[in-house]
């Protein structure tokens, strides 16, 4: 077998699943709040759930989100096979969990730094993606759910990003 060849297709205990597809609702929602608001609602001002900004929102939710998929990388750390890409793992996780953690302060500066927190979370996502991929996992029906789950937040994203330049 190549390195970083899928050929394990076990499929996925139905709970990670259910879990998985589940934690798209708040992406898919909120960016679908902020959409309708900003083109056929008041403005993307005016978009709240609850009286807090939708966009804080969904920061905020992001930022959860990548956090806990670090911390994933970290417990996955043993299955690295190398001392090499165990440190830059446990490295790399530790500084996704930072820049979650600031994307969630830079809201508070200006809208042009809530889109850079956005554009943070978007190349935290993906960066995620890239680590897990070479720890060589194997199984593909985990690879089918994470590159849908991830693409679809990726996608919620930049959907944000695009609404928050527009609304400048």
């Amino acid at each position: 077998m190549k390195k970083n060849e899928l050929s394990d297709i076990r499929p996925l205990p139905p709970l990670m699943l259910v879990l998985g597809y589940a934690g798209l609702g708040p992406f898919v929602l909120l960016s679908v709040m902020m959409l309708h608001a900003a083109f056929v609602g008041p403005g993307l001002q005016s978009s709240s759930v609850f009286g807090l900004y939708t966009p804080y929102l969904f920061i905020s939710y992001s930022a959860i989100i990548l956090s806990f998929l670090s911390g994933t990388l970290w417990s996955r750390n043993g299955y690295a096979p190398e001392s090499t890409q165990k440190e830059l793992l446990l490295l790399g996780s530790n500084f996704l969990a930072l820049i979650a953690w600031l994307a969630l302060i830079l809201v508070y500066f200006s809208s042009v730094m809530t889109m850079l927190a956005v554009s943070l979370l978007i190349a935290g996502f993906a960066s995620v993606l890239l680590f897990e991929r070479s720890m060589m996992i194997t199984n593909k029906s985990y690879w089918r759910l994470r590159l849908y789950l991830t693409g679809t937040v990726i996608a919620t994203q930049l959907l944000v990003l695009f609404l928050l330049i527009e609304d400048l």
